[in-house]
């Protein structure tokens, strides 16, 4: 395919010179490289059919084999054809009229002559060549030439040009209807004065707004001033265009803009200017242009109402890859971490761009080892950080890509994506009435209230030191996960996650506060801090994590909080909310955990979600029992296909253990219990289980107790799940209840604790059972040499009501009974150290046990009354 077309902001030169080489290359598709002025906009609008132009979405630039350049000659200034520029499959063709420039394009045929304009060089090729033209072409090529050369009066009019524009009179130019297209003939000083705007001109984003403001002088008074500001606008694809001129002892400024960006009229008014919103001016006496321009150009930072930019939805840090890096490195990493796109970089400087097509096509060809820099495409279309989402979906379209990478200065900083913008814009496409009530962008919200009503003082209190701390560093901190999830059902939570966008490790080694005990993982950046009142806040670089495969402990490494985000489970535990001062109290909602907060619906992030870490299966339904959620029917499927796969019982016995521990903590852990078997979980874990009435009275029994009567128990010391695995395998075969303490690794303490649990029951019933009155003296002697775990246990798997009763007694009343009298008190009576002394104690503890001792005179009289007194004298000899 052969691709004719000229610089942006196309005028009638640049458009005729297109024709005009159609002439030459038949077979060539004329297309624009950017917005065409507004005279030209209309001659095309009212010849649509004459001239086929196409916009560049409609050309598929693989396919492009020859580029033809007409009217310029500045890589700057062909927009998206840019990068085609160094391919060694396209040719270039260039015509043009213009001087040099730093960037110049290095074309294989270069015609270029000093003539008024670039449409006389190709009239001429044209009638040397005797290719015919037609009346209505030589029309519109005595447009070009007449508008590039004001009417043939410009100083770079040459005698060419004259001898032009005769010829194509011969041939039937129409040149009455010439001033009807083209609005004014610059005049020498006219000319002068737009090339001075455009020379003195630079460009500002000013809260998402692209502004193109500039400055000159005249001696004489020169008229048209607005139409030099409206060609200023075009030229820089600019939303607002201020200049100042002065001429003579005044000074004119005259604004542009889009209506809904400012008011321009507002903005002149304090200056005495007037107009429209989109177009006002104000005449100034004995002011310099440069100076009003200056304090213009402060009042805008005010008067531009903020817009969401770019740097507000680009993903950050960016994933990229080197020039000398090889196809096949290049495409694992592409593969990896799901990209369909690479930005090629040399330091942090955008080199070019590398598509999974390009690097498909380069494996299937055997070049896998070859360097990326050989299929790169250069010349990236890019976008400032500091540009509108308008601007960023503007360059989108117009070019027919999918990604931008975005710049600060030259520095590689983020990427936007389509979706990005989709979800941006979303506003925008309500109606007005509704999107005053929507939020500015559908993944966030502000949650500043549910912070205050949901977090206690103190955990309000750190997070916004944290905050602080964050921002004065350059970074941005967030809460995220279960505690954001808990804030916005209105739960209470514990634990506090924060994540930062920078390094945690300094990030946590910036605290400084007194009694406060700072953790650090520097391998993982990573780390905890505790404060004085026993606070924990656990800190993490914002991270994505990889599986080489299934089961795989992820690898991991530094990034953006919205991979972080990704990278974890379902999507209501992907959310987080900003504890940075100028975001505070943000919600960020990518993947649409707030939406599934609200239908009460768990999903996971995407459908390998289970296969990267199938411990979701039993999270998952920890939390859908929990929340009392139900599990969305893909993620449901998903959870099928896991079991089906045999995914979840190659986990190994750490990591199943772990997860079974968290779920049999649960404050009701029997749902959750319950859901498995009804999913089959059970079944793949532990093949023979069999889970029965007595597992589920047991585990009913265990969860009252718990719920109930848990503030008297003793320490379990974190043992207690282990009395619900007891219970889950109190039914099953005894090869089934080892096949469970091998499965899961359990410690010897562990498992002790479960053998004594199992076999010790019925033996717990026969000597603690019975109608006849058991001393508490007996079944403290019983029991305290029991893990209160396994005591736990029996008390709720036992059908013998006095046995429980006993039991349960111990762990709530009897397990910490102590005497007044210590065995210091009894040495202080005059009674030697030694066995005699745990004798005595033992047999007082039995009375005090039986309430036959009360007070501590009645176990002094009880003392004095059984152990003879002359061990006293004998002590005194």
């Amino acid at each position: 395919m052969k691709v004719i077309t000229s610089h942006m902001g196309n005028d009638f030169d640049s458009i005729a010179s297109m024709v005009a080489a159609s002439k030459l290359y038949p077979d060539a598709v004329l297309s624009l490289s950017g917005s065409t002025s507004r005279t030209v906009r209309d001659f095309l609008r009212k010849f649509p059919q004459r001239w086929p132009i196409v916009t560049p979405r409609k050309v598929r630039k693989d396919e492009v084999t020859q580029l033809i350049i007409v009217d310029t000659r500045s890589r700057s200034r062909i927009g998206p054809y840019v990068t085609l520029l160094g391919r060694k499959d396209v040719s270039v063709h260039v015509y043009d009229h213009h001087p040099p420039s730093f960037d110049d394009i290095d074309g294989e045929l270069m015609v270029i002559d000093p003539v008024g304009a670039t449409t006389t060089l190709l009239v001429e090729i044209l009638l040397e060549r005797q290719i015919p033209i037609t009346p209505h072409e030589a029309t519109l090529f005595a447009m070009g030439i007449y508008e590039d050369t004001g009417g043939l009066t410009f100083g770079g009019t040459t005698e060419r040009d004259f001898h032009a524009i005769s010829r194509l009179k011969e041939l039937g130019a129409d040149l009455t209807i010439i001033p009807s297209h083209i609005e004014m003939s610059f005049s020498a000083p006219e000319r002068r004065i737009l090339d001075l705007l455009i020379e003195n001109a630079w460009v500002r984003y000013i809260n998402g707004a692209r502004v193109v403001l500039s400055y000159t002088s005249s001696p004489v008074y020169v008229d048209g001033l607005s139409l030099f500001v409206h060609r200023l606008r075009d030229y820089f694809a600019a939303e607002i265009a201020i200049a100042a001129v002065r001429m003579e002892k005044r000074t004119y400024v005259v604004a542009r803009s889009h209506e809904s960006i400012l008011d321009v009229s507002k903005f002149l008014a304090h200056l005495g200017g007037g107009g429209h919103p989109q177009a006002a001016s104000v005449t100034l006496h004995n002011v310099r242009p440069l100076s009003i321009l200056e304090s213009l150009e402060k009042k805008l930072e005010e008067s531009i109402q903020p817009r969401i930019k770019v740097e507000d939805i680009m993903t950050s840090p960016v994933m990229a890859v080197e020039p000398d890096s090889s196809v096949n490195d290049a495409y694992r990493t592409m593969i990896r971490y799901g990209h369909s796109a690479l930005p090629v970089v040399y330091g942090e400087k955008v080199k070019g761009i590398i598509t999974r097509k390009d690097l498909d096509k380069a494996q299937l060809h055997g070049f896998g080892l070859a360097l990326v820099r050989e299929f790169m495409t250069e010349g990236v279309i890019s976008v400032s950080k500091e540009a509108s989402i308008a601007e960023a979906h503007r360059i989108l379209v117009f070019h027919n890509i999918g990604r931008l990478p975005v710049l600060d200065g030259h520095v590689l900083v983020g990427i936007v994506t389509r979706t990005d913008l989709i979800r941006a814009l979303y506003p925008e496409s309500l109606p007005p009435e509704e999107r005053k009530i929507a939020p500015e962008m559908p993944w966030t919200d502000n949650l500043e209230h549910l912070l205050k009503e949901t977090l206690t003082p103190r955990q309000y209190e750190i997070l916004i030191y944290l905050g602080k701390e964050a921002q004065s560093l350059g970074m941005k901190a967030y809460i995220v996960g279960g505690i954001v999830r808990d804030i916005m059902l209105g739960r209470e939570s514990l634990d506090l996650d924060v994540v930062v966008e920078g390094n945690a490790v300094d990030f946590l080694k910036s605290i400084n506060q007194e009694g406060c005990h700072i953790s650090l993982h520097e391998r993982y950046k990573t780390g905890s801090l505790i404060f004085s009142d026993g606070m924990k806040v656990d800190v993490a670089t914002a991270r994505r994590e990889f599986y080489e495969y299934p089961l795989a402990q992820p690898r991991v490494s530094s990034d953006s909080l919205k991979h972080d985000l990704y990278r974890r489970d379902f999507t209501i535990n992907a959310m987080a909310v900003s504890i940075t001062p100028d975001s505070w109290g943000t919600l960020i909602d990518y993947f649409g955990g707030r939406r599934d907060l609200n239908k009460k619906t768990l999903k996971v992030l995407h459908n390998l979600s289970f296969v990267e870490d199938p411990t979701r299966v039993i999270r998952g339904i920890r939390l859908e029992q929990r929340l009392n959620f139900h599990l969305e029917d893909n993620t449901l499927r998903l959870l099928h296909s896991c079991l089906k796969g045999g995914l979840l019982a190659r986990l190994s016995g750490y990591r199943l253990r772990s997860e079974l521990e968290l779920t049999m903590q649960e404050k009701a852990p029997f749902p959750a219990l319950k859901r498995m078997a009804e999913l089959g979980v059970w079944d793949i874990l532990f093949p023979g289980l069999r889970i029965g009435k007595t597992a589920v009275r047991t585990i009913r029994r265990l969860s009252a107790f718990l719920a109930r009567i848990s503030r008297d128990f003793p320490d379990f010391r974190g043992y207690e799940w282990l009395a619900f695995l007891a219970a889950l395998a109190i039914e099953s075969h005894e090869t089934v209840q080892f096949a469970i303490l091998d499965r899961l690794s359990l410690a010897p303490r562990e498992r002790d604790i479960m053998v004594q649990s199992l076999d010790g029951l019925r033996a717990a019933e026969q000597d603690l059972g019975g109608r006849t009155l058991v001393k508490n003296s007996e079944i403290y002697g019983y029991l305290r040499e029991i893990s209160p775990v396994t005591a736990l246990f029996w008390s709720a798997a036992t059908e013998r009501w006095r046995v429980r009763r006993r039991i349960l007694s111990y762990l709530t009343r009897l397990y910490r009974t102590k005497c007044h009298l210590t065995g210091r008190d009894l040495i202080e009576m005059g009674y030697r150290g030694g066995p005699q002394i745990g004798e005595i104690l033992s047999q007082l503890r039995d009375r005090c046990l039986n309430e036959e001792l009360t007070t501590l005179e009645e176990e002094v009289a009880w003392i004095k009354n059984n152990f003879p007194l002359e061990l006293r004298q004998t002590k005194r000899h």
